[in-house]
């Protein structure tokens, strides 16, 4: 899955809306879904998007409607990024054999086992959370996660951001579906923060 571009560029705008404005969208949403009026735009995905402050997905879900493009939060960004690289892992980990996947067991053994994405802290990283919702089951992205619970139940957007580093590194150097054994290790060992100046093992590890 191919993440959109998102470089910033002065003709890409930021999509918000003031309180007169949102009034104004959801009277005329509320109008288009009275009629019944059959067109290419859902006019309750937009009020909610936009009472909602999501007006990035407009531009995701409608890009022939703005010449000029909507620039998407970081938030948005890193959450795409994060989809993209656990796509790869879980695909790549599908194609193992069973002794590749004892491999990885080995070199990774607290995370290697079945590696799964499992979203994001329901309640202190909501935000994150709601924009995984947004992105595949709004927009259809990614729809190898659709319909996964994607409440983690433990703040994970640090570990997540630490296996993009290693990710992007290796991801750079060839092609994704040919993460080897050891690269796949290296990418989900990267969750794991060593204490400080202390010998890496089970008794001085801190997960995220």
């Amino acid at each position: 899955m191919l993440v959109p571009q998102q470089n910033k560029n002065k003709d890409e705008v930021e999509m918000e809306f003031s309180n007169q404005q949102k009034l104004i969208i959801t009277l005329l949403t509320d109008i288009h879904a009275h009629l019944g009026i059959d067109n290419s735009v859902d006019p309750l995905f937009v009020r909610r998007m936009v009472q909602g402050g999501h007006g990035w997905a407009l531009g995701w879900a409608y890009p022939g409607l703005f010449e000029d493009g909507i620039e998407a939060p970081e938030a948005v960004t890193f959450v795409a990024e994060v989809l993209t690289m656990w796509e790869a892992i879980e695909e790549t980990y599908a194609g193992f054999d069973q002794a590749r996947k004892d491999q990885l067991a080995e070199l990774a053994p607290a995370f290697g086992r079945d590696p799964r994405f499992c979203g994001f802290d329901g309640s202190h990283e909501a935000d994150l959370r709601g924009i995984v919702h947004i992105l595949v089951d709004d927009l259809g992205r990614w729809p190898a996660f659709r319909g996964r619970d994607t409440d983690s139940h433990r703040i994970l957007a640090d570990g997540y951001r630490r296996m993009l580093e290693v990710y992007a590194r290796i991801a750079d150097s060839g092609p994704e579906s040919r993460l080897s054994v050891e690269a796949l290790a290296e990418i989900l060992n990267a969750k794991i923060i060593p204490k400080s100046g202390m010998e890496l093992d089970a008794n001085v590890l801190r997960w995220a």
